[in-house]
């Protein structure tokens, strides 16, 4: 079997020319493997998710910050939307009620709301944004000067 426009020699094939010479390049070229029936889109999909993989939606989006180029990671809320998530977790009692989220093992982001869990929780990364507002609380404070800082914004 050969390419469309390619001149078949025993095993070899014409697969181009040589640009100065013209002269054709001979290659072996491989019969490929004919399946048996037709050829099912749904199949092909699935032998290629199966190659490269899936990837693990606990995991989110990795994504930059567009403002402040800061590294995070964005996760479908339970309504649809999406929320930029800062990287790691958080102890709950350092994050004020309301801004306290946790990531579920569909990697769905919730907002917990006034429920104070013991563990960690994560926080979005709109409120520690170096180019947002200063948040006021303490430890969310101190991460967004430490991201002011990096970026010069702290004198």
């Amino acid at each position: 079997m050969t390419h469309a426009g390619a001149e078949a020699i025993g095993d070899r094939a014409t697969v181009a020319t040589y640009p100065d010479s013209g002269d054709p390049v001979m290659a072996t070229m491989p019969s490929p493997v004919q399946p048996e029936g037709p050829v099912l889109l749904g199949q092909v999909l699935a032998d290629a998710l199966a190659d490269i993989g899936r990837p693990d939606a606990r995991a989110g989006r990795p994504a930059t910050c567009r403002a402040c180029g800061d590294p995070a990671v964005w996760h479908r809320t339970a309504d649809g939307r999406w929320v930029l998530m800062q990287p790691g977790g958080v102890p709950y009692h350092l994050v004020p009620t309301g801004q306290r989220w946790r990531i579920a093992g569909d990697g769905t982001a919730a907002n917990l709301a006034p429920a104070a869990p013991d563990g960690t929780c994560r926080i979005t990364h709109f409120a520690v944004c170096p180019l947002g507002a200063p948040p006021k609380a303490p430890h969310l404070l101190r991460l967004w000067r430490h991201g002011a800082a990096r970026l010069g914004r702290l004198t």
